[in-house]
């Protein structure tokens, strides 16, 4: 049941896994905060939660959208953050790489935004040297502030298995992994659950992983008791090949 004064935030919007993860958690929170960098990635799911635009990238645009926030919502606390950010997947010889190539990765997954209210948060971090730093050192306050709460982040295989040709990818992932970890460890007793999940296999296929399963996964983990925290969490579909 949902309780009436708390937010949930989901960044990362769009028709599959973004809108699996606002419905399932309208049904856990009183109000839920969509946010994408695309309009109509947003039109695509506005039914399911208040759409929000923001540029994740840009550390501006991450303030306004959550002023915003603040502004629609003042009186409720965020307890559950979810960050689902795309990533773009680029495969290219290492010898062929070039600095530009981390960029897109950079940028999404350990970039961040200004958090203006505390409640539900599950999030991908990206990656420039003020993003994920000035995101977390946001948002983790209002988490404290709310009495504590979920964050969670989007990972994937790449984050503990750099396969050739992911070079840039991976490294960039594994950065997320390792500031989830660290997050956890240090705001866990302060009754912060932090939590990366590694998603291996493709979303909505033949052989997928079903979107509302996704969603599923995230509310249980922001639904576990404090004695039974699980901090990393890997999903993948029965019939994928070892």
């Amino acid at each position: 049941m949902a309780t009436s004064k708390t937010l949930a935030i989901v960044l990362g919007a769009g028709p599959g896994t973004g809108a699996a993860l606002a419905q399932a958690f309208a049904k856990t929170h009183g109000a839920v905060a969509l946010l994408a960098r695309n309009q109509s990635s947003l039109e695509s799911v506005v039914s399911d939660a208040a759409p929000f635009r923001c540029d994740v990238s840009s550390a501006d645009s991450v303030a306004d959208a959550f002023a915003q926030i603040k502004e629609k919502w003042p009186q409720h606390q965020v307890t559950a953050a979810l960050f689902n950010a795309n990533c773009p997947l680029q495969l290219k010889p290492f010898l062929e790489a070039s600095v530009d190539d981390l960029k897109p990765g950079i940028d999404v997954n350990l970039s961040a935004f200004s958090f203006v209210s505390p409640s539900v948060i599950v999030l991908r971090l990206l990656a420039t040297s003020h993003g994920a730093f000035h995101f977390s050192q946001k948002v983790i306050p209002l988490l404290l502030e709310a009495g504590g709460g979920f964050l969670g982040f989007s990972g994937a295989t790449a984050s503990i298995k750099g396969s050739a040709k992911f070079g840039t990818f991976a490294s960039t992932k594994a950065a997320l992994r390792s500031l989830s970890q660290s997050l956890a460890r240090e705001f866990g007793p302060q009754s912060v659950h932090v939590s990366h999940v590694i998603i291996d296999g493709v979303i909505d296929t033949d052989r997928r992983i079903d979107p509302s399963a996704i969603a599923d996964t995230f509310v249980y983990l922001s639904q576990q008791p404090k004695g039974c925290w699980t901090h990393e969490l890997d999903i993948r579909p029965a019939a994928e090949k070892w």
